[in-house]
C-alpha cells in the first residue's frame, strides 16, 4: 500500500506515460480510419548513563529447555523506576526499567527537520500501549507483570572483546523470575538479545513486542515513515500488511524466520532463526497531548512476535540500507521494497549508481553520469529510431496521396482494404517500419519507471544535495526549475527531430511536453534531471548526426530539398 500522495504520483507519470503511448501508437490509426491525417511524562528524572560495556560472548543459537526444575532464586529484586541510555557509534537508545523495553532510538547518522539525530520510536504514545522489545505473555496475570515490574538494571562500564555493551534487566518475586540481556554493538544497528522467564521453576515461552508505530512524526520529514506497514518473512518472500488489511488483534499463523514494522525509509525488525510462531497485529490511535487540538488520529501499526522458551534472537532498529542490512541477513534486504517485477532493473541501477557516487561524491552528478551511459546503451536504438523517422518523413507525400484517393469512401467500403494494402506495400518498398520511431521510447519506459522506483525507495538519496537550490534529490524541485526546463528540452528536441504524419498529427505530439511537465512536478527532482538530461543526451545526438549524417536530420532534409531545389 502507498501513501494517498505518493499513489498519486505513481498514477500522474502512469497516466502521462499511457497517454503518451496511445497518441504515438493510436493516432496513426486513428487518422487512417477517419481518413485524415507530544511527549508523556516521564517515570523518572533519574538517568543512567553508565551502561557501557562488558566482557560477554555472542549469543548463539536458541537452545532446547525441558521442563526441569529451576533452582529457587534467592531474594526478590527492588528496584525503583528508571531510563537506562547506551550510545554508541551509531545509536543512542533509551531503555526504561519498567517493562525492560526501548522508549528512545535516535539514528546519529540521519537527521530531523529540527537539525537533531533523528527519533525513529513514537513518543506520543499511552503507557499502557508499551513499546518495543516489551515482553509478553498470553497468561494475563504474567503479561501484567511482564509490562509493570521495575527491573534491577546491571551494565559494565568499558567495551568488551567483542565490542558490545551487555545490559542485563533482572525481575525476581513471587515465583516468577525474568531475565533480559541485551548486547548493544559498538557499532550498526543490530541489537541481540536473550530472554528467559520462568514462574514456579517452569519455563514460560515469551512473545516480543513491536511497536505500535514506527517514527516520530513531529521530528522526521513527512515522507521519512511512508508506508508503515507490519512486515515478515515467510516461504522465501516478503509480505506486508497494511492498516486496512488487519483487525486489531488479529493472528497470523505460521513459521517466519523474521518480522517487524517498517517504513519507507526506516524499519524495526526481530529475526529468530528457529521461527516465529505467530504475530498478533495491532492498531493503536494515540490521544492528543495536552494542549494540541484534535487534528486527525491516525492508527499506529505494531506486532508482537511468539517466540519459543529461552529465546535468543536479533533485532535491527534502523535504515532500510542494503549494505546496513546484508550484514544482518542476506534476506533483509528484501525489506526495499523495489516492485515486483522492476526490482531486476532497480538492483543494478542502485548498484551502478553507488559506483559512480564512490567516485564523485556527488548523487546529482552520479545520477547524470549514469543517465549518459544509457543513453549510451541506447544509441543504436536512437539511430535506428532516427533513420527510420527520415524514412517515414520521406513517404509522407505519396502516403497523403494513397490517403486522398480513398478519402471520400464510407468506412465500411471493403475498397478500404485496399487502402491499406497499398499503405504497407509502401511501407515494404521504402523499407519503412511504421513504428520505428517509437521503439527508443518504448525501451526507456521501463528504465524511467525502475528510476523512479530506486530514488523513491533508496534511503542513500534522502536529504543528499545536489547543487544550488535542489537539497534533497528525493524532493520534488521547489521551484519546479528542473521539470520545466525538462519539458523545453522536449520541445526542442521535437523540433529537430524528422517531421512524420501531418499537420495535426505533429500538433498532438507538440502536447507531450506540456503533460510530461505536468505530470513531473511533483516527482523527485533526481527523477527530473534523470529525464532532462537524457534529454540534453539525445539533443547532442542529433547535434553530431547533423554533422556527419546529416540525412538522418530534420535540417539535413531541408537542406538537401534545396539542393535539389537550385539544380
Amino acid at each position: 500500500m502507498k501513501t494517498e500522495q505518493d499513489s498519486d504520483v505513481e498514477k500522474r507519470l502512469l497516466l502521462a506515460i499511457i497517454l503518451s503511448m496511445a497518441i504515438l501508437f493510436g493516432t496513426p490509426y486513428v487518422y487512417q480510419k477517419l481518413n485524415l491525417t507530544p511527549q508523556p511524562e516521564p517515570i523518572s528524572t533519574e538517568i543512567v548513563e553508565e551502561v557501557v560495556p562488558a566482557t560477554v560472548a555472542k549469543p548463539v543459537a536458541e537452545e532446547e529447555v525441558t521442563e526441569q526444575e529451576r533452582p529457587a532464586a534467592v531474594g526478590a529484586t527492588a528496584a525503583v523506576p528508571r531510563e537506562v541510555v547506551v550510545e554508541t557509534d551509531d545509536l543512542r537508545l533509551t531503555f526504561t526499567n519498567v517493562g525492560a523495553y526501548l522508549k528512545s532510538a535516535r539514528l546519529k547518522h540521519y537527521t530531523s527537520i529540527a537539525g537533531e539525530s533523528l527519533e525513529i520510536i513514537p513518543q506520543s504514545l499511552p503507557v499502557e500501549a508499551g513499546g518495543v522489545l516489551l515482553l509478553r505473555s498470553s497468561e494475563e496475570s504474567l503479561n501484567r507483570i511482564l509490562k509493570e515490574a521495575a527491573y534491577e538494571v546491571s551494565g559494565p562500564a568499558a567495551y568488551s572483546e567483542d565490542d558490545f555493551h551487555a545490559v542485563s534487566f533482572n525481575y525476581r518475586r513471587e515465583g516468577v523470575e525474568i531475565v533480559k540481556r541485551v548486547l548493544i554493538p559498538k557499532q550498526g544497528y543490530e541489537l541481540r538479545v536473550e530472554v528467559e522467564v520462568w514462574r514456579d521453576g517452569r519455563a514460560i515461552p515469551c512473545a516480543v513486542q513491536l511497536g505500535p508505530g514506527i517514527g516520530n512524526l513531529s521530528e522526521g520529514s513527512s515522507s521519512d515513515f511512508q508506508d508503515p506497514a507490519v512486515v515478515f518473512f515467510q516461504n522465501n518472500k516478503v509480505e506486508r500488511y497494511y492498516i486496512d488489511d488487519f483487525e486489531d488483534g488479529e493472528q497470523i499463523g505460521g513459521n517466519f524466520r523474521w518480522a517487524g514494522v517498517d517504513s519507507k525509509y526506516f524499519a524495526y525488525v526481530l529475526l529468530y532463526p528457529s521461527g516465529i510462531k505467530n504475530l498478533w497485529n495491532t492498531r493503536v490511535t494515540p490521544a492528543p497531548a495536552a494542549g494540541e487540538s484534535e487534528g486527525e488520529e491516525v492508527a499506529l501499526l505494531g506486532t508482537v512476535a511468539e517466540l519459543g522458551e529461552a529465546a535468543a534472537f536479533s533485532f535491527y532498529i534502523g535504515p532500510k540500507s542494503s549494505d546496513e542490512l546484508a550484514l544482518v541477513d542476506s534476506t533483509l534486504s528484501e525489506l526495499i521494497d523495489f516492485g515486483e517485477w522492476l526490482g531486476v532493473l532497480v538492483k543494478p541501477l542502485l548498484v551502478a549508481l553507488k559506483f559512480i557516487q564512490s567516485y564523485v561524491s556527488n548523487w546529482g552528478w552520479s545520477i547524470i553520469l549514469l543517465t549518459f551511459l544509457i543513453n549510451l546503451a541506447l544509441f543504436p536504438f536512437r539511430y535506428k529510431q532516427m533513420a527510420s523517422m527520415q524514412k517515414m518523413s520521406a513517404v509522407q507525400p505519396k502516403l497523403k496521396s494513397i490517403q486522398d484517393k480513398y478519402k471520400r469512401m464510407k468506412k465500411d467500403d471493403p475498397r478500404k482494404q485496399q487502402m491499406n494494402a497499398e499503405v504497407m506495400a509502401l511501407y515494404k518498398e521504402h523499407g519503412v517500419n511504421p513504428l520505428g520511431g517509437c521503439l527508443p521510447l518504448v525501451l526507456q519506459m521501463p528504465i524511467l519507471f525502475a528510476f523512479y522506483r530506486m530514488l523513491y525507495t533508496s534511503i542513500e538519496l534522502r536529504g543528499a544535495p545536489f547543487m544550488l537550490w535542489i537539497h534533497d534529490l528525493s524532493k520534488p524541485d521547489p521551484y519546479y526549475i528542473t521539470p520545466i526546463v525538462m519539458g523545453a528540452t522536449m520541445v526542442a528536441q521535437q523540433r529537430m527531430t524528422p517531421a512524420t504524419g501531418d499537420a495535426a498529427q505533429r500538433r498532438m505530439m507538440m502536447f507531450l511536453p506540456i503533460l510530461f511537465t505536468f505530470f513531473f512536478l511533483q516527482v523527485s527532482s533526481g527523477l527530473a534531471i534523470y529525464f532532462l538530461f537524457s534529454n540534453l543526451f539525445g539533443m547532442a545526438l542529433q547535434f553530431a548526426l547533423q554533422k556527419f549524417k546529416p540525412e538522418l536530420t530534420a535540417k539535413g532534409k531541408k537542406a538537401t530539398g534545396k539542393e535539389k531545389t537550385r539544380k
